[in-house]
């Protein structure tokens, strides 16, 4: 709530900001400032939002809000509509409190996705010191119910739930980060995000790590979609627990359970996104 507020303040500092400066009489520069504007929230929302490395440039449980740009720009362009010349007031007033309203939402989206998907109740179910998943949302909390249980920290799946912001479409990495940063903190321990290659992090060989995996479209191997059910396109998360002295990896999937991983398997499906619990 602090984040939110904290968000909030700025977005309304920059439309006011806007709304004061870049103005010129003819609207040349009021047009530019606010079609970029707009552009770029639009890029940030599709290319940009909820990625793990923000967690990186920010390091705390609110990274999902503080790292919310797209709410920034849209802030700007209100105050930049709102300055718009040559234009009724009532035409400058509608749109300039959309794209406020825009921002508003932006901030609050990981509260306002709960209430509109309301999370899955989740549960504690184990298989071989694996978390399971309850739904096909809740992947991600009982993943980081895996790595802690790793760690030697018991929590469960419906207790990872609200702490990852989860609703019922799944959830967010920067959700997922934030859940596993409070429990780390609970417990005096630190989260790293992984800025490692597949070969270093083998070489490094510390374990746990969980990792964020997704199979991509047009992968020739038939294999994982069709034999272990893997979805293109559709993100995971799987916890790597150890190294086998053959090289491959012992995965803990929450939704099948401990099975081995070579390492094409691991090139295949994790991109680069993870973190550990140190």
């Amino acid at each position: 709530m602090v984040a939110i507020a904290v968000m909030t303040v700025i977005a309304i500092a920059c439309g006011m900001f806007a709304a004061t400066y870049a103005y010129s009489s003819k609207g040349q520069r009021t047009i530019l400032c606010l079609t970029l504007a707009v552009f770029a929230m639009v890029y940030f929302l599709f290319y940009g939002s909820g990625q793990l490395f923000w967690a990186k440039l920010v390091p705390f449980s609110a990274a999902i809000i503080y790292t919310n740009f797209a709410a920034i720009f849209a802030a700007l362009a209100a105050g930049w509509a709102w300055r718009l010349p040559n234009t009724p007031r009532w035409r400058r007033g509608t749109l300039a409190t959309l794209l406020a309203l825009s921002s508003l939402a932006a901030i609050n989206w990981p509260l306002l996705s709960i209430a509109v998907r309301p999370p899955p109740q989740g549960g504690d179910d184990w298989e071989n010191g694996v978390a399971m998943q309850t739904s096909w949302a809740t992947c991600s909390p009982a993943a980081a119910a895996t790595l802690f249980r790793a760690e030697g920290i018991d929590v469960t799946e419906s207790q990872m739930i609200p702490l990852c912001l989860t609703d019922s479409s799944g959830t967010p990495t920067l959700g997922l980060y934030r859940g596993v940063k409070l429990i780390s903190q609970q417990h005096n321990q630190a989260v790293e995000v992984l800025n490692e290659t597949h070969e270093e992090m083998l070489a490094k060989d510390d374990w746990p790590v969980l990792l964020a995996v997704e199979l991509p479209y047009g992968v020739e191997d038939r294999r994982y979609a069709d034999q272990w059910g893997w979805i293109p396109g559709l993100g995971h998360s799987v916890v790597a627990l150890e190294k086998r002295p053959d090289g491959s990896l012992l995965i803990a999937d929450p939704s099948v359970g401990l099975e081995l991983w070579n390492q094409r398997d691991l090139q295949v499906l994790w991109h680069g996104s993870g973190m550990r619990v140190k």
